[in-house]
């Protein structure tokens, strides 16, 4: 546990995804979705655990480095959003990483926020990592120079508003960081391993957690690359590269103005 292919916690997160099947099936049937408050713990404790061997072994490594321009800003020290920061795994691990830089996370979900708060307190990161309740849909406040989501532009129920709410608080010279799922718009390259786990997470949480609150639905396979471009340009960013990787899980967006 703790390495970049732990997968117990995918193993973990099995159990909740389950226990929610009927309420997805009566979904499908009425119209609407499931909400994040009916999954059980057991979700959230391993979707942590699962992707903490990114945040501990890759973040730093691997993405930071890939981006010269962010490294820099974060070597100078800038303020820094992360939106939909979860319990603040990342958030903290850059602040630990890059003390000049002030942290901001942002989360709509108020159990991740006290947990994220307790957790920067911890670590000594508290006097420049802070964490707030906010839907950000209704708006970032402040501006910032780089921003920061992982893995949440796929689930958001209305992505281009968030896409623009995140466009609208970047610094002129900034960089949007987004880490979201390595699939393609074609079905044909989605059909294998991966894409029958990324295929079972879309139907049982991805999708049916956006069409809860009457979201657009991308699921777990609806931010691919092609639709990346397409959405951050309806959002008014002018260039979106994406980082050469070598990753199964992820693909990494360098996004600027």
């Amino acid at each position: 546990e703790g390495g970049p292919f732990f997968f117990g916690g995918i193993h973990q997160m099995v159990p909740a995804l389950v226990a929610v099947v009927d309420q997805v099936s009566e979904a499908f049937h009425k119209g609407g979705g499931v909400r994040q408050a009916n999954y059980p713990s057991g979700m959230w404790d391993g979707l942590e655990r699962f992707t903490a061997g990114w945040f501990n072994n890759l973040l730093l490594e691997q993405w930071i480095p890939a981006m010269p321009k962010v490294q820099s800003k974060l070597k100078d020290g800038v303020p820094v959003a992360d939106v939909g920061c979860g319990r603040g795994r990342a958030l903290i691990k850059l602040a630990q990483a890059f003390p000049n830089c002030r942290y901001f996370g942002f989360d709509v979900y108020g159990p991740a926020v006290v947990e994220a708060s307790a957790r920067a307190k911890a670590a000594g990161a508290h006097d420049r990592a802070t964490v707030q309740q906010v839907d950000v849909a209704r708006g970032l406040p402040g501006s910032y120079d780089v921003i920061t989501t992982f893995d949440v532009i796929h689930d958001a129920p209305d992505p281009i508003g968030l896409l623009k709410t995140i466009r609208r608080a970047l610094a002129p010279d900034g960089v949007y960081v987004c880490l979201d799922i390595n699939c393609s718009d074609k079905l044909e390259e989605n059909i294998g391993p991966l894409g029958a786990l990324f295929h079972g997470f879309s139907v049982l949480y991805c999708m049916t957690t956006s069409l809860a609150w009457g979201g657009l639905g991308l699921g777990t396979l609806g931010f691919h690359e092609r639709k990346a471009h397409e959405m951050c340009a309806e959002a008014g960013f002018g260039s979106v590269r994406r980082v050469p990787l070598e990753n199964p899980f992820n693909n990494l967006y360098e996004i600027t103005p």
